[in-house]
């Protein structure tokens, strides 16, 4: 693999990108139509909730288009040239996007305010690592625009790559077992009315936090067995999307 050149299996390259794109396309179409179900649905809202919905959306947007443009240039511009595939700036920059997204994902918050002392802490700790998690977000979007080749690339930033995986799927596991053992803790304790309502919070809590612990897990898995394709990107293009869409089933 020296001087960027090399051996290039289109199903696990550019395929596993187009999969991930189309799963990523189809997401945002979800997003869209949720946001477009909570203005309609709330309109008298407070305006800090509509604020979040825009963002979260332009965000989500500015996200498809990067994934949407790399897709087009590995396929369509690099078209016949396979060995030219040694960036993928666009994919890069979406980076901080996911960051973002799924820093102001309030479900640490969440925890924080529902769960009491000590346990609420854990809230705290989760939002911290996300906070951090965003940051080398950041960093790892300037290494990549400014990288030579994705080969290089993966050799030098691969324990920072996986070190940001792990620990976003870590606070995924945290945040969902947490509030399921609350929430369970909770259910025996109450009238019948009130357990029924738990348990659709348990199932709120399954549908939110489960797909998108799954994912990260999935992601991780990938790129610990598979460093060398790029199936672990091509899941990474729509994870920031189930965070929205958990969001905005909130």
């Amino acid at each position: 693999m020296s001087s960027g050149v090399f051996n290039v299996d289109l199903g696990t390259t550019i395929g596993a990108l187009q999969i991930g794109s189309l799963f990523a396309i189809f997401l945002f179409g979800i997003v869209t139509l949720q946001a477009y179900s909570y203005y309609d649905a709330f309109p008298k809202d407070r305006w800090t909730y509509k604020t979040l919905v825009a963002v979260v959306w332009v965000l989500e947007a500015g996200h498809t288009a990067g994934v949407s443009y790399e897709v087009y240039h590995a396929s369509i511009t690099l078209y016949g040239k396979p060995n030219e595939l040694v960036k993928f700036e666009a994919l890069g920059a979406v980076t901080t996007i996911g960051g973002l997204i799924t820093f102001i994902s309030f479900f640490a918050l969440r925890l924080y305010r529902v769960l009491p002392k000590p346990y609420k802490y854990i809230g705290v700790a989760c939002f911290t690592l996300s906070f951090i998690r965003c940051v080398a977000s950041i960093f790892m979007t300037v290494q990549s625009v400014a990288a030579r080749n994705i080969v290089r690339y993966n050799t030098q930033w691969r324990w920072l790559i996986f070190s940001i995986f792990a620990v976003g799927a870590a606070i995924d596991i945290a945040i969902a077992a947490s509030m399921l053992w609350y929430l369970m803790k909770q259910r025996g304790k109450g009238l019948l009315r009130i357990t029924t309502v738990i348990d659709r919070l348990i199932g709120f809590t399954i549908r939110t936090g489960l797909l998108t612990s799954i994912s990260a897990v999935a992601l991780l898995i990938c790129l610990l067995t598979m460093p060398n394709n790029l199936i672990w990107l091509a899941l990474y293009t729509f994870l920031a999307k189930l965070y929205s869409n958990s969001l905005y089933s909130a």
